[in-house]
């Protein structure tokens, strides 16, 4: 369901999904090009993906309905910037010219609703809100790489292949198919990828597979 390791989302922290995007909206695209950066990479995690980009369209839509063309325009270029994300990672987005042009309500064309994250009060951040369980398992990860590079041993453990969240109780990965050598938490890490270089991949490690 979403781009960054969720696998402890719970039916209670759904909501985040719209708060995020009402922040993205109100505030993160006033940003800086350098905080924009930082709300991508720590806060947004959730809607960073077809989640985000659904309740982004739902968004445009009712402020079509009621008329509010200003809001039906920001939440169409927020469904521009996160499907940019999708598509180049930060390739694109993480340059300052780029970012200007994709942006078009960032501070080189409306200086004057310039927002800084520093001054938001309560920020509405994936890192402030998400389980503490998730974090737990990022650790594990962290700890157990650490000692495979200390110890120069193998250390078995199931980890997405794309953004390494880790397996839960609650949540099993699903292996690709076609090759059955990478594990994935969410179609949205699969995608991404694919793109990033398992298409290339894919059909080398199918070959390779012991035949029935």
């Amino acid at each position: 369901m979403y781009y960054k390791p969720a696998g402890f989302v719970t039916d209670q922290q759904i909501w985040m999904v719209g708060i995020l995007c009402k922040y993205f909206i109100r505030s993160v695209m006033h940003f800086s090009h350098e905080d924009f950066l930082t709300a991508m990479k720590v806060d947004l995690g959730p809607i960073l993906g077809e989640t985000g980009l659904w309740a982004l369209k739902a968004y445009e839509q009712r402020m079509a309905d009621k008329g509010k063309d200003d809001k039906k325009k920001k939440a169409r270029c927020a469904q521009d910037l996160i499907s940019e994300f999708i598509e180049n990672g930060f390739e694109n987005l993480g340059k300052l010219s780029k970012y200007n042009i994709k942006n078009r309500y960032g501070p080189k064309k409306l200086p004057a609703q310039v927002v800084t994250r520093e001054s938001i009060k309560h920020l509405y951040s994936w890192n402030h809100y998400a389980p503490l369980q998730w974090f737990t398992h990022t650790r594990k990860i962290e700890d157990m790489s650490s000692k495979v590079q200390k110890d120069g041993k193998q250390v078995e453990f199931n980890a997405c292949s794309f953004c390494a969240s880790p397996e839960s109780e609650n949540l099993k990965h699903k292996r690709c198919s076609a090759c059955r050598s990478r594990l994935y938490c969410c179609t949205d890490c699969q995608k991404m990828d694919w793109k990033k270089g398992h298409n290339k991949e894919c059909k080398l490690l199918a070959a390779k597979l012991p035949r029935a």
